[in-house]
């Protein structure tokens, strides 16, 4: 993945290659865990023989960085490949059939110098039989690009899974118009996006050329422009957190996608400009999966967008890179700890309104109901509803309507919730 200044530049030829910040290595770790999750999961039933998936680097880079101590670093296209060989190794233990994971790969850059970098990158890992086979190399706008590669996807088959990277360069590479084209035209697919809400909120302010530029991605709409000068005047603080939470709200409207989850991450420095890491699928399994992988790599929250908990990772409090480890005793070290508690503060208020919305329904309604508006994933609400399981103020019983559980870590998806006629209880 790329940015568009003098910072990243690639050259095989010279070994001249960006150097990676600890706020992109995080980022390159949740895509690693979540394509070894992807495969896991949708591999899960041992009978399946075969997964074809189809991944597409947008801004791919020339796919390597120089870590500290002069190591290297290897960029998305390769932690993409890699991580699915891993993956289809994992699911093959203890096989004497072993099943495949079979994988067309689409790596876009506007710049020909990082896909010359990434093809040579390619071959010194021993990847280079793979380009113009299973892995495709294209100097192109990806925008441009999409509508062949789309075409590809379909032709591959087996369900059109697919899962976009797009980090882009800046908050207006990709429209939300082809966002939302790919979510139309390709059944099963996925993106992980990065969006540079600090950058588009700096400027934002109602004049043409701005609102302009807001339009060309397709969230002008979602801007209240006529009380944005009240708001700068009368909340000079909180009015950052309104736009974010209508930015998030037009995001998910625009892109098409029914399920959304967003991770916030701030870099290293004094003045450090926070970035979106948001995912975007169409099936509730991809965001519950994700949630989980973000809870894995956070390092703190904030209530931005409100009601709900909004994790991420933060470089400033991160003591490997800060080396300050005396100064965050109270939060790095107890994250877990007092986002346990937020989080069940947040789901003290949103799950009776959930509940007693409609009284009789399954798990898996509850939780699509609220995908949405809380980071908790599966197991987090379960955990929430055992209480009021265990003491019977709640009743959940099997499908067919005969079990009937009794601890929360013990309900399914299809389990039916059946809320009292009275709003007597509550369990976190």
């Amino acid at each position: 993945m790329a940015k568009d200044d003098e910072k990243y530049t690639w050259d095989w030829k010279t070994q001249t290659f960006p150097v990676i910040d600890p706020h992109s290595k995080v980022k390159h770790q949740i895509i690693r865990d979540y394509l070894q999750s992807y495969v896991q999961v949708l591999m899960r039933n041992a009978l399946i023989p075969e997964l074809r998936l189809s991944v597409v680097d947008g801004f791919c880079g020339g796919g390597q960085y120089d870590d500290i101590g002069g190591e290297a670093h290897f960029g998305s296209p390769l932690i993409a490949l890699n991580a699915i060989r891993e993956a289809e190794a994992l699911i093959n233990l203890k096989r004497t059939q072993p099943r495949i994971v079979r994988t067309q790969n689409f790596f876009v850059d506007v710049k020909q110098a990082n896909i010359d970098c990434l093809r040579a990158v390619l071959a010194s890992q021993n990847q280079g039989h793979r380009i113009d086979r299973d892995v495709f190399l294209q100097c192109s706008d990806f925008t441009q690009a999409l509508p062949a590669i789309t075409r590809r996807i379909k032709d591959f088959g087996y369900g059109e899974r697919a899962l976009f990277l797009l980090d882009q360069y800046a908050y207006g590479d990709v429209p939300f118009a082809s966002i939302k084209a790919i979510f139309n035209s390709i059944s099963n697919a996925e993106i992980l996006l990065t969006f540079n809400v600090d950058a588009l909120i700096t400027y934002l302010a109602d004049r043409k050329a701005n609102r302009k530029a807001i339009a060309n991605i397709g969230l002008e709409q979602h801007i209240p422009w006529s009380e944005l000068s009240a708001l700068k005047a009368n909340q000079k603080h909180e009015w950052q957190y309104l736009i974010q939470r209508c930015l998030s709200k037009g995001i998910l409207i625009e892109s098409g996608a029914k399920f959304m989850t967003v991770f916030f991450i701030t870099p290293h420095g004094a003045n450090p400009r926070t970035y979106w890491f948001i995912h975007l699928a169409n099936k509730y399994r991809a965001n519950d999966v994700m949630k989980s992988i973000h809870w894995r790599h956070g390092n703190h929250f904030s209530h931005m967008l409100s009601p709900s908990l909004f994790v991420g990772y933060d470089a400033n409090r991160d003591v490997h890179v800060t080396n300050q480890e005396d100064l965050l005793l109270g939060e790095e070290h107890h994250f877990d700890g007092v986002t346990h508690d937020r989080i069940c503060t947040e789901l003290s208020e949103l799950l009776p309104q959930q509940l007693y919305a409609k009284r009789e329904q399954t798990f898996g309604d509850l939780m699509h109901s609220m995908a949405n508006y809380t980071m908790a994933d599966e197991e987090v609400v379960k955990r929430s509803l055992h209480v009021a399981v265990a003491n019977q103020d709640l009743e959940v019983r099997d499908k067919n309507g005969k079990a009937r559980r009794r601890k929360g870590d013990s309900i399914m998806l299809s389990d039916i919730i059946i809320a009292p006629a009275q709003s007597t209880f509550f369990f976190l």
